[in-house]
């Protein structure tokens, strides 16, 4: 069992008077790292000051020394927030039997002014620590009233959250998303990088984008994440922006979930993507227009669309409902997956790239030892195994009837060559 952490603990208080000037004064301050904004409902902040007017108790706050020797707020963030809105005359009471802070008489507000508010004082032992134990204490402390799931994840530390955060804040894509929500981007950067990370696209196999998931990813990848990974995760990125671009501001943010997925696929497993920009853009334009053709609740196609297709559509719509559990998300991929085969010219990538020694001997004994490009004699060690049909467009290496065995050097020229044309 592993030994208690004990922060240095002092009970304390304040009396609301100076509650405008702490925050003003930045003696307290909101981490935005984890902390949410302003989230209670207009009754919540007027049952508070119904409270204080009172002069019942409101519980005690926590809060936490930071590096700077300011108070972080633990917990007790929004009535605090809510107070501070009461005396500057920010707080909507026209609906409220409760008097305006400026409406009060002196002796009101003298009393008013004195009502205390109690807190506990954290500090860590362990400076190596000190971070961790803000998050953990803030995440604890917040079970009462859960932090939803961006709160969440966005409130832990490591590779994996330094890189979400960054993606949501630096990459275009999310500029044409609409205003942000509360870590919202972050969240959705979260869980596609999640899928990259934790999906096996060979086999179509997706993690679910729930909470356990989430975290568990970010503990797996709190160390480090490989570069080609990332490198090819900001790719995916990349080609989502340049093939869909305006499209993107009628999206909401779960939506691009999957066809961040099929970018991902496409990249993989799909040979000759020089043009896939391009045949991203045509193909999601129709997608989505006949997918918005008709509401989920319509029992016949519109005008112009087969029954198959609206089937297909439908089905998409309905999974749609469900869209962080694995199934709804392989689903909705295939669906996609498919159209996308339907209407595009698509051949699969061979995944073996080079012809293996055996192969070569084959081609080598069917010329006769001859390199076809300079009809002259080549040694077998110096020889090189050439795809008619480029690789990158879909030539198979398994395919002998369309390879050759080249000397080295004249291999090497007609790459050249291709390379110039």
């Amino acid at each position: 069992m592993p030994k208690q952490t004990v922060p240095d603990i002092a009970f304390d208080k304040f009396v609301i008077a100076e509650c405008p000037d702490l925050f003003s004064k930045n003696k307290i301050v909101i981490n935005e790292e984890y902390q949410r904004g302003d989230i209670w409902k207009q009754t919540q902040k007027v049952e508070l000051i119904r409270s204080i007017v009172s002069r019942y108790s409101i519980g005690v706050l926590v809060l936490f020394i930071n590096e700077q020797g300011k108070y972080e707020i633990l917990d007790g963030q929004q009535r605090l927030l809510t107070i501070k809105q009461y005396l500057v005359g920010k707080l909507d009471l026209s609906q409220a039997d409760i008097t305006p802070y400026e409406e009060l008489t002196v002796q009101e507000k003298a009393l008013l002014d004195a009502y205390c508010i109690f807190y506990l004082r954290l500090k860590s032992h362990d400076p190596d620590s000190k971070e961790e134990d803000i998050v953990q204490t803030f995440l604890r402390l917040q079970e009462g009233t859960p932090l939803n799931k961006a709160e969440k994840i966005n409130a832990r530390r490591g590779m994996f959250k330094d890189t979400f955060k960054s993606i949501s804040q630096t990459h275009p894509i999310f500029s044409l998303l609409g205003k942000d929500k509360r870590f919202r981007f972050r969240q959705l950067a979260a869980e596609m990088l999640t899928l990259e990370l934790e999906g096996d696209f060979k086999n179509i196999l997706f993690p679910d984008l729930g909470l356990p998931t989430l975290i568990a990813t970010v503990d797996k990848y709190k160390k480090s994440i490989s570069d080609n990974k990332l490198k090819f995760f900001r790719g995916n990125l990349d080609y989502l922006y340049n093939s869909l671009n305006i499209l993107l501001t009628a999206f909401k943010p779960a939506e691009l979930i999957t066809f961040y997925l099929l970018v991902s696929y496409l990249r993989r497993h799909k040979a000759d993507n020089a043009n896939l920009i391009n045949e991203l853009s045509a193909f999601c334009r129709d997608f989505l227009e006949n997918l918005n053709r008709f509401s989920m609740y319509d029992t016949k196609p519109p005008r112009g669309m087969t029954r198959q297709e609206f089937d297909t559509y439908l089905t998409y719509k309905l999974l749609a409902k469900k869209m962080t559990l694995a199934d709804s998300i392989k689903a909705r991929f295939n669906i996609l997956l498919s159209e996308f085969k339907r209407v595009q010219p698509f051949i699969e990538k061979d995944e073996k790239r080079l012809h293996d020694i055996e192969q070569k001997r084959t081609l080598y004994f069917r010329q006769k030892g001859i390199c076809p490009e300079c009809k002259k004699p080549m040694q077998f060690d110096k020889s090189s195994a050439h795809h008619i049909v480029a690789h990158s467009v879909g030539g198979r290496t398994d395919d002998l009837s369309k390879a050759v065995l080249l000397h080295v050097r004249c291999h090497e020229r007609i790459e050249k060559t291709k390379k110039k044309s």
